[in-house]
């Protein structure tokens, strides 16, 4: 156990008290149960590399909506390496979301490859989904906005 002060808040039920370390979350335990439970393994020998790691994350995701590294690199090309929404030509390093249609695909993270709509950035990707969630309650405010019938009400008057 570390030098850090124990919990020692009252178990009534185990009639002890807390072997945990204070500030750790998670139920109280016995000191028992604190022995039983396997020790974490030390941080991992194999050191991280940051270019590896962005590597494997890129593959991981484009396995997820269905897309190869070419299918990746041609509709980046296809879009003139900008969003397909806002136009904005991509920067050097920035994230590029893969797009895809929720209605053929509902998983939100994955999707079968047929319904990739296109790359976004982020910005435009946090708003169309915002916009798809809440499409049909934008359009009814907007067809009939209350401040029009207020001006009706107005003119009458």
């Amino acid at each position: 156990m570390s030098d850090q002060a124990l919990c020692n808040k009252w178990m009534p039920r185990m009639k002890t008290e807390c072997a945990r370390r204070s500030g750790r979350g998670g139920p109280c335990k016995t000191p028992e149960a604190m022995e039983r439970q396997p020790q974490r393994k030390a941080a991992s020998t194999r050191p991280y590399d940051p270019v590896a790691s962005a590597r494997w994350r890129r593959a991981h995701r484009l396995v997820r909506y269905g897309l190869t590294q070419a299918d990746f690199d041609r509709l980046l090309e296809a879009q003139d390496f900008a969003c397909a929404m806002c136009r904005e030509p991509f920067k050097e390093g920035q994230a590029i979301f893969i797009d895809h249609d929720h209605a053929s695909c509902p998983d939100e993270k994955s999707s079968c490859g047929e319904c990739v709509r296109g790359l976004l950035e982020l910005s435009c990707n946090t708003a169309l989904g915002h916009i798809e969630r809440r499409y049909n309650m934008a359009r009814l405010y907007l067809d009939n906005p209350p401040g029009r019938a207020l001006a009706r009400v107005e003119q009458v008057a």
